[in-house]
């Protein structure tokens, strides 16, 4: 299952990608995708493995993201 989460303020590209290269380390992690206007984060995980993959996401869009908050939005059924 999908999960989608809302940025506090859009992202450069730049740092897009430096959040993504970090979250593709975390234990668990499936894969994510930035919205288009990379204000949201489409994420995927083992849902055993989704609160520690998330928790570990907050951390990375603060530090390299200029403190860029993440919220909940939606679950995406395929």
């Amino acid at each position: 299952m999908k999960r989608k989460y809302n940025l506090s303020k859009a992202v450069t590209q730049e740092q897009a990608d430096k959040a993504m290269e970090e979250m593709k380390k975390i234990t668990g992690f499936g894969e994510a995708e930035f919205t288009e206007d990379l204000k949201g984060l489409i994420v995927t995980a083992d849902d055993d493995k989704i609160t520690h993959v998330m928790n570990r996401s907050v951390n990375i869009f603060a530090r390299v993201c200029d403190e860029t908050k993440i919220s909940f939005d939606s679950f995406i059924f395929d």
